[in-house]
């Protein structure tokens, strides 16, 4: 989450050495990989919000549609953090993808370089950018920041004619941006388009073969190049697979039973932990609170102005806060006490699901997810067939099927594809590694098998625990066999399951803090600086406190006193 990110960068970059020799090796690091991957890209310093320690930005120009030679161009963001190892030990860039579609890979990069694995950093250049439309990336725009503020402002789950008509004018008017606001790339948006700006990405870095990391819809980006470009891959890992056979209507009846599978395993992990807040009540506790806000919507102080918790939000906060069984102690604490702060945090978890910043802007996420998500498919539904699809989803999910049943009405009359996405086989590639989650809420565990199944000789590796994605989050079995194929391209034995991991003392629902805790000293800060600079953000916010300003806060707010506070602990201990 974006606050827990800028703590970890904030007190990360605090607690390196700054001195000459920092400073030395950095320069020499920097000239070393120039010479081995600069062949058409000029790194330098980064301008945009956080970057981890080393971390440097580019633009690197690729055509719009790369079969004609005469094709209009796009700027793409792209950011590395070099290899931190010799020549001999260098063996590449490994690139990685967050997710979205409409995920940016340069915040990813920024967020999560500092708890990447020692191995990983040695050998290779850690390279991610935001995919074509997306951040920094010739950003594609549909909506002003008022109309997307006044689309969630009403019904976003109709459950009657009148917001069903609204509904649907809504979508209209969405897919009407998207095409008057981006005419160039309103049919260039596909993840086959992506995958082709990848290739871009091989060839501007010099390399022979592309090392490549993709979570969630990223699989989608890697399958495709695997496909397109089978003789370029070295290794690639696909963790939180997207589904390659699924029709939209068959994604959305899984995705939505993925949710209410995981939302509950969170209510029978909270019932049986006497430590969670909901303890003994939890679904009874929730139930009570959506129809309360479903009959009179919770006014709530926010740093953007006053707003209305409405149920919808509601469920978009909650259905959010499935990605990561680590907060669930902490937004069990937030529906149990709405009207003390936690209105506020799911408010802040529907925000970030939705791409709305702390200040009440808006970024473009939603925007690329949606030409993205119709891009890739040749299915136009009537805007009856979208409906009827919705209520079967609604029907088969009580819990979040209403609020994903408007989704099959997004691509009604969009315009087709011109770079289809083709069938995944990953021929001629080598084999690839795909990662599975049991519990995964937003790509369920049967996708990542028939992501393993369609690329031939591929391996699944299985994580048993909840949440979105394994590798960075799923312990030391996950990361560990990450690592050896990315590094030395050991695969694991086929049908290697790697156990449930839980936070803090393993008893019950997650804790943020003690996940903040383990990040940290994944980082490389030390165990006591860490637990230093969490006790001192926690005597002066309150335990509560700290976790609402985790979850869901501005990142800005916190900055300085991280700043402060690590200085402090650095030099106690």
């Amino acid at each position: 989450m974006a606050v827990l990110a800028t703590l970890l960068l904030v007190s990360s970059a605090c607690s390196l050495d700054s001195g000459d020799i920092a400073s030395s090796e950095s320069n020499e690091r920097s000239e070393q990989n120039q010479a081995v991957s600069g062949n058409g890209i000029s790194w330098g310093p980064c301008e945009n919000g956080f970057t981890g320690p080393d971390m440097e930005c580019a633009v690197l120009s690729v055509p719009i549609d790369r079969a004609d030679a005469e094709s209009p161009r796009i700027d793409l963001a792209l950011a590395r953090v070099p290899a931190s190892g010799s020549p001999d030990e260098r063996i590449g860039s490994l690139l990685f993808n967050p997710g979205g579609p409409g995920g940016s890979g340069i915040e990813f990069l920024s967020a999560a370089a500092p708890s990447m694995p020692e191995e990983l950093h040695t050998s290779f250049d850690l390279v991610s950018w935001d995919p074509r439309g997306v951040g920094e990336s010739s950003p594609v725009r549909c909506l002003t920041d008022q109309q997307k503020e006044a689309q969630i402002e009403g019904d976003i789950s109709p459950d009657d004619a009148e917001e069903l008509d609204r509904a649907i004018s809504d979508t209209e008017e969405l897919r009407e941006g998207c095409e008057s606001n981006n005419p160039e790339l309103i049919d260039h948006m596909s993840t086959a388009d992506v995958a082709g700006d990848m290739e871009e990405i091989r060839l501007a870095l010099g390399e022979d073969q592309l090392n490549y990391v993709g979570f969630s819809y990223g699989t989608a980006i890697g399958a495709t190049y695997a496909t397109m470009f089978p003789e370029s891959v070295r290794a690639m890992v696909l963790d939180g697979s997207v589904s390659p056979t699924a029709s939209e209507e068959e994604q959305l009846a899984a995705g939505v039973m993925g949710f209410e599978r995981t939302y509950d395993s969170f209510v029978e992990t909270c019932d049986s932990d006497p430590g969670c807040a909901l303890s003994g009540r939890t679904e009874q506790s929730i139930a009570d609170v959506r129809a309360s806000l479903d009959e009179e919507p919770l006014t709530v102080d926010t740093a953007s102005g006053t707003r209305q918790l409405t149920r919808d939000l509601f469920d978009i906060g909650l259905l959010t806060s499935l990605y990561q069984d680590e907060v669930w102690g902490s937004v069990a604490r937030a529906i149990d006490d709405l009207e003390g702060g936690g209105a506020e945090v799911l408010l802040s978890l529907a925000d970030r699901q939705l791409g709305r910043q702390p200040d009440g802007s808006w970024d473009n996420s939603s925007d690329a997810q949606i030409m993205v998500n119709c891009a890739d498919s040749d299915q136009r539904p009537t805007v009856q067939e979208a409906i009827e699809a919705g209520e079967r989803a609604t029907a088969d999910a009580p819990t979040f099927g209403e609020i994903l049943a408007t989704g099959p009405l997004a691509c009604v009359d969009w315009p087709l594809p011109a770079n289809p996405v083709p069938e995944w086989t990953g021929a001629g590639a080598p084999p690839i590694l795909v990662v599975g989650t049991v519990g995964d809420p937003a790509t369920p565990y049967e996708w990542s098998e028939e992501m393993a199944e369609a690329l031939k000789g591929s391996v699944l590796l299985t994580y048993e625990g909840d949440g979105h994605t394994a590798f960075l989050r799923g312990g030391a079995c996950v990361d560990d066999a990450v690592v050896a194929y990315l590094v030395d391209l050991e695969l694991p034995e086929p049908g290697t399951r790697c156990p449930a991991v839980t936070s803090g003392d393993g008893s019950g629902v997650g804790n943020i803090t003690d996940q903040l805790l383990e990040q940290m000293t994944a980082a490389g800060i030390p165990e006591p600086v860490a637990a230093c600079i969490v006790d001192r953000l926690t005597d002066e916010l309150g335990e509560t406190g700290l976790e609402d300003l985790l979850l869901g806060g501005d990142p800005d707010a916190l900055t300085e006193k991280v700043t402060g506070i690590t200085t402090q602990c650095m030099a106690e201990n």
